[in-house]
């Protein structure tokens, strides 16, 4: 005859493996989450520094060309108003905006993409 307190008992450390493997499964990607947006503030951080010391070369630059000091600066700083009033026209543009999460999506979780088609 069948004992029902091993049954129990199995049905019990079934559950716990299960309720354990999801929990793993949560908690990696959760950090591949994690992982890839620090990576993405790192990019956008550094993009930031390049785009910073390449307005400066080409201010200097400019103001070489122009032989006045304040002209390069004038005009780059005149490029990102007119590139600014470009964005402002664009903000409400449905397809920028959808193709900006399509590139944020695909950054973001294109791990558990691979993932699944590894398997």
């Amino acid at each position: 005859m069948l004992n029902v307190s091993e049954i129990i008992q199995t049905i019990k450390q079934l559950i716990d493996v299960r309720v354990q493997l999801v929990k793993d499964e949560i908690n990696e990607q959760i950090s591949t989450l994690m992982a890839r947006l620090f990576l993405l503030i790192v990019m956008g951080t550094v993009s930031v520094l390049v785009l910073f010391f390449a307005s400066f070369s080409f201010a200097f630059y400019l103001s070489d060309l122009m032989r006045s000091p304040f002209k390069g600066f004038m005009y780059v700083a005149l490029i990102y108003v007119l590139i600014l009033v470009l964005l402002y026209f664009l903000k409400d543009s449905r397809t920028l905006v959808r193709g900006f999460q399509e590139v944020i999506k695909a950054f973001v979780f294109r791990a558990k993409k691979r993932v699944d088609n590894e398997e």
